[in-house]
């Protein structure tokens, strides 16, 4: 396994401007917080220097910038820079942004274009589904930004969408997001507090926020708000997975339950699948909105989510031909345009779901063949994307599996197989630490065991610029 050691040396702001100034520094990068918004360090002077993080909440910037030829330093660079090195800042207990801007609006467009933008159709959907298939009505969306969640709502919807945000300046960016998709007959924007909405009682359908809620003042008076402005027949779901919110505003889970609770808000709950949402569910909303969407339609939006391929060619293992894996092809066939390949043990099963996909008319993005996860009958770099939801993996030669996953991947490919299992004798699961032993001995670059929702191995091969990922 290639392990690359990466030496630190932390010394102050004024040590390191000074040792960059005389040209003593010794490294093969530098970085270095400015004192102020407007300062540009002597690391800021340098030649290919970059901001690559700001100081929350006055926007002192952080410059970096290579001072050698080593091999890797351009890289570390991009990496303190790029998704990964942002989720990083955005955890540190100093408090730091991935980015800045003139205005809040600007900085809040340049994470949507750059690091969030491709989630918003998945978003879009699950709230759809987690609000039991409302499709009509009055929708408000708390926290609307520059409307790239209201927009893929209103796509998906015959939804009157009203973008609700106390920032004027988002209104211009939200007005130009809705008139490019065409959307003006139906979606406006309304500049307001979530703590005191600009609406009477019971006037909306469904209520939705992604992102907004940590930023609130006085949560419980914004939940008491939306349940006020909630129809009894409607549902609210709002939340969101913060992977770039800065520390400092993330909500512990319990205190966030603790807030529903003292709410005395009806029919809320605090979800945690694939992020940490509230729930509220009116007395007369559709039955179906009472379930949480999760399952594998779920985990086609976290593979878009989390790997940012939507187009290419993916490969789904299939232990059989039931709701389970039915219900992966449909998620990636709603959230993708990926060609779907579905392997499956053995002929009977794979001429069934020919059957079936021909009836559905979906033989056009899906082919289904024969063979085993420990031999895979396919070329090397062969998919974008390897999926699958069981226990193919554990129960096979594990090592042999995760080689083959690795070896008919493309540079820049990703796998995340695995499951919950539950209901799974213990005597046929395989411990997580087990796992890990296995995907060590591999020798694979990239590979891990994390029990997430489950158990799952994930596999990333090389890196490759898809706007999105490191």
């Amino acid at each position: 396994m290639d392990h690359r050691r990466i030496e630190l040396s932390c010394r102050s702001a004024d040590n390191v401007n000074t040792l960059v100034q005389e040209g003593n520094a010794r490294c093969n990068v530098v970085l270095c917080m400015a004192a102020d918004r407007d300062d540009k360090t002597a690391v800021g002077s340098l030649a290919g220097a970059r901001k690559v993080a700001w100081k929350h909440p006055d926007g002192a910037p952080v410059w970096a910038a290579v001072l050698s030829a080593h091999p890797d330093a351009q890289r570390f660079l991009h990496f303190v820079g790029g998704p990964t090195g942002h989720r990083l800042w955005s955890e540190s207990p100093a408090g730091f942004t991935i980015t800045s801007g003139k205005t809040h609006a600007e900085a809040y467009q340049w994470v949507v274009e750059h690091r969030t933008g491709h989630t918003y159709p998945i978003t879009a959907v699950r709230m759809l589904r987690e609000c039991g298939g409302i499709r009509e009505g009055t929708c408000i969306d708390v926290g609307c930004g520059t409307g790239h969640l209201t927009v893929e709502l209103a796509k998906r919807s015959k939804l009157r969408i009203i973008g609700l945000d106390v920032d004027p300046d988002m209104k211009p960016l939200f007005e130009e997001q809705v008139r490019q998709a065409g959307l003006q007959d139906r979606v406006s924007f309304v500049t307001g507090d979530a703590q005191k909405m600009p609406f009477p009682n019971d006037y909306a359908d469904m209520i939705v926020s992604r992102g907004t809620l940590p930023f609130i003042p006085d949560l419980g008076k914004c939940l008491r708000e939306v349940d006020r402005v909630l129809n009894p027949s409607g549902v609210a779901f709002l939340g969101g997975r913060y992977v770039y919110t800065p520390q400092q505003y993330k909500l512990p889970t319990e205190k966030l339950r603790q807030i529903v609770r003292d709410s005395a808000i009806a029919g809320a709950q605090v979800i945690e699948a694939r992020g940490q949402w509230v729930k509220i569910v009116g007395l007369e909303a559709p039955p179906a909105a009472r379930q949480v969407q999760a399952g594998p339609y779920l985990l086609a939006g976290r593979c878009l989510a989390d790997y940012a391929i939507t187009e290419g060619q993916c490969l789904l293992i299939c232990r059989a031909d039931g709701k389970l894996e039915q219900g992966l092809q449909e998620g990636f066939l709603e959230l993708t345009q990926l060609q779907l390949t579905a392997l499956y043990p053995n002929e009977d099963m794979a001429t069934a779901a020919r059957e079936r996909i021909r009836t559905a008319k979906l033989d056009d993005r899906i082919t289904c063949r024969i063979g085993d996860v420990a031999t895979l009958p396919f070329p090397e770099a062969s998919f974008d994307l390897v999926a699958g939801v069981g226990p193919m993996l554990i129960w096979s030669d594990r090592q042999k599996a995760m080689r083959e996953i690795y070896r008919v991947l493309r540079p820049g490919g990703a796998a995340l197989v695995g499951g919950r299992y539950l209901g799974m004798p213990d005597a046929r699961k395989v411990s997580s630490q087990t796992l890990r032993n296995d995907a060590t001995n591999t020798g694979i670059p990239s590979i891990r065991v994390h029990d997430d929702m489950g158990q799952w191995v994930e596999i990333r091969k090389g890196t490759k610029d898809r706007d999105f990922r490191d």
